[in-house]
């Protein structure tokens, strides 16, 4: 673009003269014309006299106009050029009986706050001047003697950059303002009162209009509470979205019609003391998201002395601990309490609510109850950040509720959640009864979408903090409505992205369970399994029985590993001479001991020694050499034909090696032969074939002494975190973890060299199935959440288990081992649960929102029924009942387009996602069970057809 700056900084000071057009009108050709329009709707127009100005602008009243002074454009108006706005006829027509509205009318629109002449019509005395205002889609400040008018086009704007962009009704009047003023040069009259009481009322009348209040022979005064909130198709509705019999489902399948809700309060959506409910008062109290005012004023009466949800004994949250801190004189409302459905981010009918001081249970247990008024489900899951905390004594303060509110749930039939992200900084105790990946039905559910509806809502904070209490609600129910909008209009998108995701990680998963199971029933048999089965089963019905997911004990096992250790130190420093056996097999074990010998010692070699240590060096280097002088006695037996295969670089260092570093003299092993044609010319008849064998057995045995030190390294680490404290004590257990963490280092190299010399004399072959290539990342152990980077960046419903661990071996009376085992197994079983979970969730989501969309269409045409009622009054003439049925047309076409759109979409990776879970020999029974209430009726495929 730099290069054409110039251009196009002469292109634009080129407009600011007359463009080559100045000689004659560009409609009449009269010669001189002196005017212009500056507006962009007017493209192309150029120069016109001033009865073509007029006349061009019958109908674009609004446009600002350029006046020719022979040196420079000059601003004017349309009113100074003799326009006039005769309303209730088409432009250019006179009305007889016309009434002259106020000198200085006033309309405020998207390009600035313009004077304008107009006239109201009176022929029709029963005309009112407000729906003369109306008719031409100008909204008036007043309904009597109305003296000012904002365009329905600059309405709507507002409320976009309202909604989306945050934008203060302050900031946006301030640039119409500014606009008007760089133009006219002169400052308007003010109007930003004027604007906000229009605002106020637009957004009112917008949110009755598209609830379908207007159709509806009840009309405005008959809404009911909640009933101006958008409602998520995606969540489970009785006779909207699910089948006749919803109720009568599988136990197996109960989950499907789970209702999940989040719940979380915010402190950033203040408000202070301004202004009074008599000067701002609430239009429509309660019929959208806010809870209503009056019941709930009565309900916080009533509990005025009762404690605080912060006032916590499982976490300190700071958010929570500070807002109950902090000095509340001057406001009226210190953060806001809110309810969304916990899959999909849709906020709920009656499901905001005003704090007064910090997070208390009345004001969250009656917006909760609020949101869930005249709903009928299942159960209801609710993911709360301290749940832990609000389900104590939930139960007995929903004894003491107003009858009124109050809703008949079982105490199965309402869960308790944490959402994962904070459950971390809870107490462990929480960690597992309160978790989503452990709890049978929810899927994937993370329980965090509220925090990003709340990130949507913050930026509103500003504006809605300095307003009155009826504004401040009307404004907040249009935002959040906006919200839910926005996140319905994406939602069959995000649906079917997170299903393509979860047929992929239920494939994953399912498989590697299935090879972790397997391996498992080969180790301790089916009825282990069965037992652990059961385990969970008894722990999912009663959180007081042992946890399936969690390891007691063990306490001891840092002092044993401590033992081991030191056990381990004194075999090596204690190595004996080599074996004297000239058999095959003797050979290539001593072989394979130099190699493993070699590793110990460039360990040694690596690290800053004593001179004690550089003694105990030398004493092993010296005790290695003779071993290897031994060694090539035998390989001369042995491999008597090495030379003819080795090259004159390599049989030097046989010949002539270096002795002072007896940890780098290569042993060629016939491994190191090259080609098998090399090995077969340099070794006696078999020898490859035994060092294959050996090398099999000792890569199988490194990997054990992997996983061996990986189960020490899990538990010593388990014991640092619950018993260690104290510098001395903390440092000593370092050093014992770095001494483990040496032992899997060696082990892991002992594997790869073992892997790396077995696939050189054998290829790949069937061991390769189970001894895999093992790179740093696999090297995982069980349940081990806090010792790798790695580990840490993983979720626990992500996590895959390495494959180590698929062929485990446990010996018996290895209880601390058998409990790590089963609690990795029971992880991993979870796991994959709960991905199968989620592929039947999104999938029935997915037929919800289609049937929702069909549901939603009827409704619309029930509402052409109820207009019919309507056209009997005296008070609808025959102009609005076409645009009742207009606007009823409308939105059914739009829900069936959108049922149309979401089967088109999506129905392909349904069935795929059918496949993937019908090949479980388990699940076809069950998912053909939800395939059968899958099934439409024939009425809604008529409707859907017939648009």
């Amino acid at each position: 673009w730099l290069p054409f700056r110039d251009q196009y900084l002469h292109d634009i000071l080129w407009s600011e003269g007359r463009r080559g057009m100045g000689d004659s009108c560009s409609r009449c050709h009269t010669p001189s014309p002196h005017y212009r329009c500056v507006e962009d709707e007017c493209v192309g127009s150029g120069m016109m006299c001033a009865p073509c100005t007029l006349e061009a602008h019958a109908f674009l009243p609004l446009h600002f106009i350029e006046m020719w002074n022979n040196k420079y454009f000059k601003l004017t108006t349309l009113k100074e050029l003799g326009l006039v706005i005769q309303l209730g006829h088409l432009p250019g027509e006179i009305c007889l009986f016309h009434h002259n509205a106020h000198s200085d009318f006033t309309v405020i629109h998207t390009n600035g706050i313009h004077e304008v002449a107009v006239k109201f019509c009176g022929c029709n005395p029963l005309l009112e001047h407000r729906t003369q205002l109306l008719q031409i889609q100008w909204y008036p400040a007043t309904p009597i003697n109305p003296q000012t008018a904002t365009t329905f086009t600059c309405l709507r704007q507002f409320q976009h950059l309202n909604c989306l962009g945050k934008l203060p009704p302050y900031d946006y009047y301030h640039a119409l303002e500014i606009m008007t003023e760089s133009r006219v040069r002169r400052k308007p009259k003010e109007r930003y009162r004027v604007f906000l009481r229009s605002i106020f009322q637009w957004r009112h009348l917008k949110m009755l209009k598209r609830a379908g209040r207007g159709h509806s022979p009840g009309g405005v005064a008959g809404t009911g509470l909640g009933e101006l909130a958008l409602l998520c198709p995606a969540c489970p509705h009785a006779g909207k979205n699910l089948p006749d019999d919803w109720k009568d489902v599988a136990p197996e399948l109960a989950f499907l019609y789970f209702m999940f809700l989040a719940i979380d309060a915010n402190f950033r959506l203040r408000n202070r003391i301004v202004s009074n409910h008599y000067r701002s008062p609430t239009l429509g109290d309660g019929w959208a998201y806010m809870v209503p005012s009056e019941p709930y004023k009565e309900h916080l009466a009533k509990h005025t002395n009762e404690e605080d949800v912060s006032m916590s004994s499982c976490s300190g949250f700071a958010a929570m601990f500070l807002a109950n801190l902090k000095n509340v004189k001057g406001l009226r409302v210190s953060g806001v309490g809110g309810v969304c459905c916990g899959r999909h981010r849709v906020w709920r009918g009656n499901g905001l609510g005003d704090l007064q001081k910090g997070e208390r249970y009345s004001n969250m247990d009656f917006v909760f109850w609020s949101s869930i008024q005249g709903e009928d489900y299942l159960c209801i899951v609710v993911s709360y950040d301290i749940s832990c905390q609000w389900s104590r004594k939930f139960w007995d303060r929903m004894d003491v509720l107003d009858p009124s509110i109050k809703i008949k749930y079982t105490k199965r039939g309402i869960i308790f959640m944490v959402p994962k992200f904070h459950l971390r900084a809870h107490q462990p105790g929480c960690h597992v009864p309160y978790s989503f990946n452990y709890a049978p039905g929810c899927g994937q559910t993370h329980g965090e979408v509220i925090e990003e509806g709340w990130a949507q809502s913050n930026k509103a904070s500003a504006q809605t903090k300095e307003m009155g209490p009826g504004t401040r609600a009307m404004t907040l129910d249009d935002i959040f409505g906006f919200c839910n909008w926005r996140t319905i209009q994406n939602l069959d998108k995000v649906l079917g992205k997170r299903l393509i995701n979860a047929v992929k990680e239920f494939d994953e998963h399912y498989e590697d369970f299935m090879r972790f199971d397997s391996g498992l029933k080969k180790a301790i048999g089916q009825k282990a399994l069965d037992e652990w089965k059961d385990m969970i089963t008894t722990w999912d019905e009663d959180h007081s029985q042992p946890c399936p997911y969690d390891i007691s004990g063990g306490d001891d096992f840092f002092k044993k590993m401590q033992l081991k250790l030191a056990e381990e130190e004194h075999q090596q420093l204690a190595q004996g001479e080599a074996v004297h056996s000239s058999s095959l097999c003797v050979f290539i074990v001593q072989g394979v001991e130099i190699q493993e010998a070699h590793l110990d010692l460039f360990m040694l070699t690596n690290k800053s020694l004593t001179p004690t240590q550089q003694l105990e060096l030398q004493k092993r280097r010296s005790s290695l050499l003779k071993r290897i002088q031994h060694f090539r006695s035998l390989q001369s037996l042995l491999m008597p034909r090495i030379s003819d295969v080795l090259s004159p670089d390599e049989m030097k260092l046989i010949d002539c090696p270096d002795n002072s570093r007896p940890e780098k003299i290569p042993l060629f092993l016939p491994s190191d032969c090259g080609t098998t044609s090399a090995r077969n010319r340099a070794c006696v008849s078999g020898l490859p074939a035994v060092e294959a064998q050996l090398r099999e057995a000792e890569a199988r045995d490194a990997l054990e002494g992997v996983r061996e030190g990986l189960r020490a390294r899990t538990a010593t680490h388990r014991y640092k975190i619950r018993n260690v404290t104290g510098q001395v004590e903390s440092t000593r257990a370092g050093g014992v973890l770095r001494q483990i963490d040496i032992r899997i280092h060696s082990k892991k190299i002992r594997y790869r060299l073992a892997r790396k010399a077995l696939l050189r004399l054998d290829g790949c072959g069937k061991w390769d199935e189970e001894l895999k290539e093992l790179k740093d990342e696999d090297i995982l152990g069980l349940n081990e959440q806090v010792l790798t980077r790695q580990e840490a960046k993983e979720r626990e419903s992500t996590r895959g288990l390495s494959w180590i661990w698929h062929g485990i071996q446990i010996k018996k009376g290895d209880a601390e081992f058998r409990d790590v085992v089963r609690v990795e197994w029971c992880k991993a079983r979870a796991r994959m649960l709960r991905w199968q979970e989620e592929v039947l969730l999104l999938t029935e989501e997915l037929r919800r929102m289609h049937h929702y969309a069909i549901w939603k269409a009827e409704w619309w045409m029930k509402r052409r029924v109820d207009q019919e009622k309507m056209l009997k009054r005296e008070d609808v003439s025959a102009e609005l009942a076409e645009g009742l049925d207009a606007y009823a047309w409308q939105q059914t076409q739009f829900q069936v387009d959108e049922g149309l759109k979401i089967r088109e979409r999506w129905g392909n990776l349904t069935e795929h996602a059918r496949k993937v879970l019908d090949r479980i020999p388990d699940l076809p029974t069950l998912y053909l069970e939800l395939e059968d209430n899958d099934s439409e009726t024939s009425a809604a495929v008529a409707a859907e057809e017939s648009m």
